[in-house]
C-alpha cells in the first residue's frame, strides 16, 4: 500500500510515515491506547509513500499485552476512495445549498414585491370604500376598520416571511447582518448579546456571508434552547487569510466527547463550514459555558484587501 520493502519499515518510528503526526500528539495517542486497551485510537492521516507521495489513510492504534511484553498494533487502511467520495458529496451539498439559498432569495423577492403590491392596492381600495360608503351604512365603518387591521397584519406577515427566507440586511454585509441578528436575539430572549466587529471588514461573497449568517442563527438557537446563558458574546476577527466568527456564552456548558455527535444542529454547522473550505471548533465543559468558532477562508480579492 505504501510501497516500502519490509526492510525499509522495520525499527523505524511511526512518525517517519506520517509527517503531520507531531510528537506530542503521538505520545498522547500512545498513552490513550495504553490506558484503554479495549478502545482503539482511530484517526485520519496522510501517510508518506516510498515514492514521496501522500496516501490518505485511516489509522487505528491498539495496545496489546502478550507473554508479558507490550505491543502497539497499528492498522492502516487506504481511505483515498472514501475521501474522494466525501469530497464529491460535499461539493454536491455545497451546490445544492447554493441553489437553495438562491431560490429562497427569489421567493423572498416575489413574496415581498408581488404580495406587498397586492396588499397595497387592497389597502387603498379599502380606504376609498370607506370614504365613499361609510356614511351610508353605520356598520360598514367598523367592518372596514377590521379589514384594515387584517391588511396591516398581512403586511407584517409578508415582511416576516421574506426576512426568514433571506434577510435583506445581508446585502449590507456580514457585520451589519450579525449586529441585526444579535439585536433580534436580545429582543426575543432578553439575553444581552455583545458584538465585536473590526472596522473595514473585507466584503465576503454572497455564499460565504450567507453561510456564516446561517451558522450564527443555528448557534444562537442552540444557546436559546440549551445553554441557560446570561450573556452571549459574538466577535469577528481576521487571522491568516481566514475570517473567524466566535460565539461564546456563559451558560451551563457540556462535556465534549471526542468522536461523539453532539447534535444535528452542530453537524449542520460543521458541514456548512466544510463546504466553504473552513473548519469548526467547539470548546465547552460542564458549568463553564460554550464557545463555538467558525473559520472561513476569505475570497482571494477580499484577502488582498485585508492585507
Amino acid at each position: 500500500m505504501l510501497g516500502y520493502a519490509p526492510g525499509q519499515v522495520v525499527e523505524r518510528p511511526l512518525i517517519d510515515f506520517e509527517p503531520g503526526l507531531h510528537m506530542d500528539r503521538w505520545l498522547n495517542l500512545w498513552k490513550n491506547a495504553r490506558s484503554r486497551e479495549d478502545s482503539p485510537q482511530v484517526f485520519e492521516a496522510h501517510c508518506l509513500r516510498a515514492d514521496g507521495s501522500l496516501l490518505p489513510a485511516d489509522v487505528s492504534l491498539s495496545f496489546l499485552r502478550f507473554h508479558e511484553a507490550e505491543y502497539l498494533v497499528v492498522f492502516l487502511s487506504d481511505a483515498s476512495e472514501r475521501r474522494r467520495a466525501h469530497d464529491q458529496l460535499r461539493e454536491l451539498s455545497a451546490h445544492l445549498e447554493s441553489v437553495r439559498e438562491e431560490e429562497k432569495a427569489r421567493i423572498a423577492r416575489e413574496v415581498h414585491d408581488e404580495l406587498g403590491q397586492m396588499l397595497t392596492v387592497l389597502k387603498l381600495e379599502t380606504s376609498m370604500c370607506e370614504l365613499a360608503y361609510a356614511d351610508l351604512d353605520p356598520g360598514l365603518g367598523e367592518r372596514l376598520d377590521s379589514m384594515k387591521r387584517l391588511i396591516a397584519q398581512l403586511f407584517q406577515l409578508v415582511r416576516d416571511v421574506a426576512t426568514a427566507l433571506r434577510p435583506p440586511i445581508l446585502d449590507a454585509g456580514i457585520a451589519s447582518a450579525i449586529e441585526w441578528q444579535a439585536r433580534r436575539f436580545e429582543a426575543r430572549t432578553q439575553i444581552p448579546c455583545l458584538v465585536q466587529v473590526p472596522d473595514n471588514l473585507p466584503m465576503l461573497s454572497d455564499a460565504r456571508a450567507t453561510g456564516m449568517f446561517r451558522i450564527l442563527q443555528e448557534a444562537l438557537t442552540n444557546v436559546m434552547r440549551h445553554a441557560q446563558a446570561h450573556t452571549v458574546e459574538i466577535s469577528l476577527t481576521l487571522q491568516d487569510g481566514m475570517m473567524c466568527m466566535s460565539i461564546a456564552d456563559d451558560g451551563q456548558g457540556f462535556v465534549v466527547e471526542s468522536g461523539r455527535v453532539v447534535s444535528f444542529g452542530l453537524v449542520g454547522m460543521r458541514e456548512r463550514v466544510l463546504m466553504l473550505g473552513g473548519r469548526l471548533e467547539l470548546d465547552s465543559d460542564a458549568g463553564e459555558g460554550t464557545t463555538l468558532r467558525a473559520y472561513i477562508p476569505l475570497d482571494p480579492v477580499a484577502q488582498e484587501r485585508s492585507q
